[in-house]
């Protein structure tokens, strides 16, 4: 295993893989309906197969440049229970980054975003080589996000702030409230 992937209670947190295309589609059609609410509208110009390819593309891209990080947690069984990414990592005196996540809509209610994110916030505030030494982490969440709300809630990040009209989420712009924690902050 990478030293940016994790082995957590019940999943194994690790790198998306042109190997996880298909359970990445399948877990992609299962949870649209649920997932729809919470994210941008994807590229109706693109079929799904072609938007995996994009995702792993900027995956890829994005570690290598150091600028982000995303990791899959995939059950014993195989399936993708959670989708966990840092992004916009900044280097220098900010060593900071924004964090999003997502579970399977078969997975939902089982507090899996929750231990993949904790996994990822180890990864993240771990000094090199085992993680990438950050200095904080934010997230933003759509208010009516209550399941998010919930993860931010129990990683112990700290309200900061509500940004109006924030993010086009679903086709329109939506406010968000701003939570963070800090390396000191977070329980290994």
């Amino acid at each position: 295993m990478d030293p940016l992937s994790r082995r957590t209670a019940r999943l194994t947190l690790r790198p998306l893989a042109e190997g996880d295309r298909a359970e990445y589609l399948r877990m992609e059609a299962a949870s649209e309906t649920h997932s729809r609410p919470w994210l941008p509208t994807p590229d109706a110009t693109l079929t799904a197969s072609e938007r995996f390819t994009r995702t792993l593309e900027t995956s890829l891209r994005e570690e290598k440049a150091g600028s982000g990080l995303r990791r899959i947690g995939v059950l014993d069984d195989g399936r993708i229970a959670t989708i966990v990414a840092l992004s916009q990592i900044f280097r220098g005196p900010f060593l900071s980054c924004y964090a999003g996540w997502r579970a399977s809509a078969e997975c939902v209610g089982q507090g899996l975003c929750t231990e993949a994110m904790r996994g990822l916030l180890d990864i993240a505030f771990a000094e090199p080589p085992e993680g990438l030494g950050l200095h904080r982490v934010q997230a933003n969440i759509i208010p009516a996000n209550a399941a998010s709300l919930r993860v931010a809630e129990k990683l112990g990040m700290r309200r900061e702030g509500y940004a109006l009209r924030y993010l086009k989420i679903d086709g329109r712009w939506q406010d968000h409230a701003m939570f963070a924690i800090l390396s000191d902050e977070f329980a290994r």
